[in-house]
């Protein structure tokens, strides 16, 4: 078991600035792993941060660890227009994985923020908890990769008919993302040419 001293170097690793970025990801993703108050603690002082790309992981893996402490820094750092686009939009898309309703108001609220990015990705959040809502009980982040997806893998298992949801500009990009993940899980030659054909679409903001 890891003592609170220990946790403590790994947070203060994470926050050093002098640190090569690649040992910070290290602590971070070492603090994810442990979870609890002590870890989200060290994570949400990182935020001070000058590397966008590091503030951008601290809020991805805030809504992994799924702890409701993360809440209020995720709330904060959305809130934060100082903040760059890519870290609001990683903060929302957090709030989502955390799937706590509570913050429905709020994210319905940014899902018209004037940063396209920080919108859609806020949009898919609102979306991702009212399918909670509506499938209580039913897991989310199903599939082989344990993670926790902006949306749930679509039902439907024909290849391509997922392909011609995932390239449809025209269906919600709920729907769009849903089939997204399908292929993910699904594999194989097919589903991988398929995702290829989409790389034009908004999942630069994953």
């Amino acid at each position: 078991m890891v003592t609170e001293r220990e946790v403590e170097a790994i947070g203060q690793t994470l926050v050093d600035s002098g640190q090569p970025l690649q040992a910070r990801f290290r602590a971070l993703f070492t603090l994810r792993g442990l979870g609890g108050p002590d870890a989200i603690a060290w994570i949400s002082r990182a935020f001070g941060d000058d590397s966008a790309l590091l503030k951008h992981e601290l809020a991805y893996c805030l809504g992994q660890m799924q702890d409701p402490r993360a809440i209020p820094v995720l709330v904060d750092v959305l809130r934060d227009t100082r903040q760059e686009p890519m870290v609001r939009h990683e903060a929302g898309e957090a709030l989502g994985a955390i799937g706590n309703p509570e913050v429905l108001e709020l994210l319905k609220q940014y899902s018209a923020d004037p940063v396209v990015e920080v919108a859609e990705t806020c949009q898919l959040a609102v979306q991702r908890l009212e399918w909670l809502q509506q499938h209580p009980g039913e897991l989310a982040a199903s599939g082989p990769y344990l993670s926790v997806d902006p949306a749930p893998p679509a039902e439907e298992g024909d290849v391509g008919r997922l392909r011609e949801v995932l390239l449809d500009e025209a269906r919600p990009l709920f729907d769009r993302y849903r089939a997204m993940f399908a292929l993910r899980n699904a594999g194989g030659e097919e589903a991988a040419l398929a995702l290829a054909e989409g790389e034009e679409g908004p999942w630069g903001v994953q």
